[in-house]
């Protein structure tokens, strides 16, 4: 880190024809690369390549007078050159390209103007010909490692998965967490400079929060009786999530609980804002036994929770339990999907708006092994407003190119762009009687949406001759003070 002080107090690098090459306040990478570009080679190190960084009196002031002694009379990391000439001979360059270059620095420096080679425009302090001159040789090293495994907002290790599914390639290795540089992806593609420890002491703090939550005595956290607290880990919205909806992660009590419902069953969230306490109800779009969350899908622009909900950050407190809803059965062992006793050969998920979410959780589980073999067909008639509030609409148009004829979405809008080739306007009869699969004992249908989308489809599907036992919605839950789905 010496050599970044080093430029950061106003050091100038030059390379072995007495010429500067590069940004000296550039980013490390940036600089890093150009001195190897370079190509001088010091001397004996089996091919490093090396530059020199050459200060004046005024940058060892704001280098610092005492540390500059510790490196140079200590360490013997400098070597003091007291005219421009004995300079050049230490580069070994003609004492002109030394004398010009820092000639013109120093009217840059003087002058604040833009460097036209370089693009620099900040200067420490100014650093011009006359010496003396105390010259450190600096190469590039590897000091931290920005590669590593993936990990959670939870700093949980990830695998990744090869999967078609739209709905992630990653799931956690379950208790093994990790913060520091055994992690990658936090800083992307470039470090900024002191955010190395920061980075352990906030993942490493969230790792071991995390990691302590894993011996629980409850084998799962949510009841249907009383409220559990669960923590916000993360919110996703924008681009993929659509127009004004937003998805919230939540963790469990305990990083290896389930959940405890069932495929369909759907929670309330109680919380409260201005003073009020306030109640919603949304069906999660995890499964019921990922390990240590669940996630919703809600609106953050419409509906009277959608201040709270806008306002929810990652950390926040909120309570959690579960409601009634459409129980799907997973029989693992048969490899079905089952549904008030019916195996389920074929799926179609009917949802308006937010009421897709539901629909995201079955999907996810139909096409999932061991159910997907027994699948036969699923199709998502999904309605919205316009083309900005369909959620997750880039990852179902992929999947359904990659299901090989399994999964089929149909998307209606009511304000449809200029060029829209799918449903135009509202889900009726003549829509439902051309998308949806023939009535059978293997076909469940299932709806969410505003409660008139729902009454119009039942009604629809009715006159159509579909079992009703079969044609479903998701329950709705109304209490004082609470927002429906």
């Amino acid at each position: 880190l010496g050599p970044e002080a080093l430029r950061g107090s106003g050091g100038v690098l030059l390379n072995k024809k007495g010429e500067r090459f590069v940004n000296e306040l550039d980013l490390r990478s940036v600089v890093s690369n150009a001195i190897i570009e370079q190509g001088d080679e010091y001397p004996d190190s089996g091919g490093s390549k090396f530059a020199f960084c050459v200060l004046n009196d005024a940058a060892v002031r704001l280098f610092g007078v005492n540390s500059h002694g510790f490196y140079w009379n200590r360490l013997g990391l400098f070597v003091k050159a007291d005219t421009v000439e004995k300079l050049a001979a230490l580069i070994g360059c003609p004492v002109e390209n030394v004398r010009n270059t820092l000639g013109d620095y120093e009217q840059l420096s003087k002058e604040n103007r833009q460097c036209p080679k370089t693009r620099k425009i900040v200067y420490p302090c100014v650093v011009g010909p006359q010496g003396p001159f105390y010259v450190a040789f600096v190469t590039p090293s590897i000091h931290y490692t920005m590669g590593g495994c993936l990990i959670s907002p939870s700093a949980e290790m990830q695998l990744e998965e090869n999967t078609t599914s739209p709905f992630g390639h990653r799931r956690p290795i379950f208790g093994l967490f990790g913060a520091g540089e055994v992690t990658g992806g936090v800083h992307g593609g470039n470090r900024l400079g002191g955010n190395s420890l920061l980075e352990c002491v906030v993942f490493g703090r969230i790792a071991g929060d995390r990691a302590a939550t894993i011996l629980q005595k409850k084998p799962v956290p949510l009841s249907f009786k009383t409220w559990t607290t669960v923590i916000l880990r993360e919110v996703r919205e924008g681009g993929m999530y659509g127009t004004g909806s937003r998805v919230l992660r939540f963790n469990l009590p305990g990083a290896l609980q389930r959940s405890g419902l069932q495929l369909g069953q759907f929670i309330a969230i109680r919380g409260e804002w201005d003073g009020q306490q306030l109640i919603g109800y949304y069906s999660p779009i995890t499964l019921p036994d990922d390990l240590g969350v669940i996630g919703i899908l809600a609106r953050s622009d419409k509906g009277t929770l959608k201040e709270w909900i806008s306002a929810l950050e990652p950390g926040d407190a909120v309570e959690m339990k579960g409601c009634g809803g459409l129980v799907i059965e997973r029989r693992f062992s048969e490899r079905y999907l089952y549904f008030s006793g019916h195996a389920l050969k074929k799926l179609c998920l009917i949802a308006g708006g937010t009421g897709v979410a539901p629909m995201l959780q079955i999907i996810r589980a139909a096409l999932k092994k061991p159910f997907l073999e027994n699948i036969e067909s699923i199709c998502l008639i999904y309605a919205a407003e316009d083309v900005s509030e369909l959620t997750y609409r880039e990852l179902l148009e992929q999947h359904q190119r990659d299901s090989k004829g399994k999964f089929r979405s149909i998307f209606v809008l009511n304000r449809p762009p200029p060029v829209w080739t799918d449903g135009v306007g509202f889900i009726d009869k003549k829509l439902l009687s051309s998308s949806v699969q023939p009535p059978a004992k293997d076909l469940l249908v299932a709806i969410c949406g505003p409660p008139i989308m729902q009454r119009v489809v039942k009604t629809c599907l009715k006159s159509l001759g579909y079992d009703m036992q079969l044609v479903r919605t998701v329950d709705e839950v109304e209490t004082q003070n609470s927002s429906k789905m």
